[in-house]
């Protein structure tokens, strides 16, 4: 049973966790929302930044995951903690992203009823930071990422580490995971915490697209939420 204080939260930041979308509709390209973005990324200041993770694709089979994400910056300390609540036992890659709101079922442009890889990237954007082994660096522990099941990941950075590694030249133009002009700090207001993985024997449409062609399953978005600062 999920804990009464997720759906409290889930309650209160019904609107916020939801995101920002003015056009009323997903028609947008992953382009247009990262250069929006990146115009109106305020650099990240001490305080909490706070996101609830809402289900996604939630009839995949049969459960209904919730979780939060809490990014705490003070002074040159960045700590990042994500919890995930009612998941699978699988790997789930997380990654902090550039778009203001999260997909829905109007975003589903083929209509196969499932929000998969490239249709939750259009709306989310390019990746910023990977939550994974090592926050330091997007480069540095790749692929080392959190385990459900009750899933719970907690990180601590440098703000200046994070910010000078992505004022580096970007040694893969061709992935989703971009750098920062030089001297444009990181920021977390208004940015896209995106969660995939979820279990193996998931039956899945064979429209549904996947990162790099791997198993639809670990592709698959199953939470996302919008980061709000609380303080």
């Amino acid at each position: 049973m999920k804990s009464n204080k997720i759906f409290v939260l889930l309650t209160l930041l019904t609107l916020v966790a939801c995101g920002k979308d003015d056009s009323g509709s997903g028609g947008g390209t992953g382009n247009v929302i990262v250069q929006n973005a990146a115009q109106e990324m305020a650099e990240a200041t001490p305080g909490t930044y706070y996101g609830v993770l809402r289900p996604i694709n939630f009839h995949s089979n049969g459960f209904i995951p919730y979780g939060a994400a809490t990014f705490i910056v003070k002074d040159d300390l960045v700590q990042v903690s994500t919890t995930l609540d009612d998941d699978q036992p699988v790997i789930h890659r997380q990654t902090l992203h550039m778009g203001t709101r999260c997909p829905t079922l109007a975003d589903d442009t083929n209509g196969d009823g499932f929000i998969d890889y490239d249709e939750a990237g259009r709306v989310v954007g390019a990746a910023l930071m990977p939550l994974d082994g090592d926050l330091n660096s997007q480069s540095v522990g790749a692929e080392v990422y959190p385990k459900g099941r009750a899933m719970t990941y907690q990180k601590s950075a440098s703000l200046a580490k994070i910010n000078a590694d992505l004022w580096k030249a970007d040694e893969d133009p061709s992935d989703n995971v971009i750098k920062l002009a030089a001297g444009k700090g990181i920021g977390f207001e208004g940015r896209v915490v995106l969660v995939h993985g979820t279990a193996a024997n998931s039956s899945f449409p064979s429209s549904l697209a996947s990162y790099k062609g791997e198993p639809a399953h670990l592709s698959l978005p199953v939470v996302c939420g919008v980061l709000i600062k609380t303080n």
